[in-house]
């Protein structure tokens, strides 16, 4: 395993043994929590410095599609979740402490999605996003999960 393969394995093992999730390391910098038809895509951002964590899910049509957790943050986060960041000053501590916080935030307040709740998504503002290279990755565990997938331009 790279250095942020290892970061990210040790900060969000808690939350896949909790939630049963298996986790997979897509590159040197992209990893994923897979459960039952959902995945949380786990990416570090080298341009702006830090760690960053995406819904991804099934719709209606077997389309794999990514959702920014952005909105969500900004209404379930709390001060105790930001004090988890601390003070970090090289690019991998801003890294590990994005990690810390978004575990921590996902585990306290987001048992829904965590559980496979998918009502959170009514009314979201992000209507979701193909991306190719997490539906080619992911593709296969759904599947096996016994769900429909849809590959665009393939």
């Amino acid at each position: 395993m790279k250095s942020f393969e290892i970061m990210a394995y040790k900060t969000f093992e808690p939350l896949a043994q909790k939630y049963n999730l298996q986790f997979k390391g897509l590159n040197q910098d992209e990893f994923f929590l897979i459960g039952n038809g959902f995945a949380l895509w786990i990416f570090v951002d080298p341009r702006d410095v830090r760690s960053d964590v995406w819904y991804v899910t099934l719709d209606h049509n077997g389309n794999i599609l990514t959702f920014t957790l952005m909105y969500l943050m900004k209404e379930r986060l709390d001060q105790e979740d930001s004090k988890i960041f601390g003070s970090p000053t090289t690019f991998e501590e801003r890294i590990s402490a994005n990690m810390r916080v978004d575990s921590a935030w996902l585990m306290n307040k987001c048992k829904d999605i965590l559980s496979g709740d998918k009502n959170w998504l009514e009314g979201y503002p992000d209507q979701g996003d193909y991306s190719r290279h997490v539906a080619n990755f992911l593709a296969p565990y759904f599947r096996a999960q016994g769900y429909e997938v849809n590959l665009r331009n393939q």
